[in-house]
This record gives C-alpha cells, sequence and structure tokens, in this order.
C-alpha cells in the first residue's frame, strides 16, 4: 500500500491525503528502464497507470473507493 500526504503552504488549499494500491504497465521490457531514468526499450514508452485509492480525502471531501487511470507517451 502506497500512501501520500501533502499539506500546503498556502491555508487556501485544502490538505489531502490517498492511500491504496497501483500498477503501470508499458511496453517496454521488464523492468521498465524509464522508471530508472534510463533510455526506453524500443526509443519511445508508451503505457498506463492505474490507482485504486482505498482510503483518501481532499479538504473535507472523501476519496474512498476511487480508481484514477493515467495514459503516458514520451519519446527519447
Amino acid at each position: 500500500m502506497h500512501q501520500i500526504l501533502w499539506k500546503a503552504a498556502d491555508n487556501n488549499i485544502p490538505n489531502w491525503k490517498v492511500s491504496g494500491n497501483f500498477f503501470d504497465v508499458c511496453k517496454c521490457d521488464m523492468l521498465c528502464p524509464c522508471e530508472f531514468a534510463q533510455a526506453p526499450t524500443y526509443d519511445d514508452c508508451e503505457g498506463v497507470l492505474v490507482w485504486h485509492i482505498q482510503k483518501g480525502q481532499y479538504g473535507e471531501t472523501s476519496l474512498d473507493g476511487l480508481n484514477v487511470l493515467g495514459l503516458g507517451s514520451f519519446y527519447w
């Protein structure tokens, strides 16, 4: 389980906190070299990142049970 806690320096921005699980996949060889600041296997990298927030909040708003999907692509 991964957890992120952030406290804003500006009091007008709500505090937020999430914990849950994530996974990522891409077309590079395993383990993805991009995660270690190395060149992608095929000169570019296309991947999917998925997060499941088991428990979280943004200010007074509950984020419990939400899922987030991110798509990424870059060229070396």
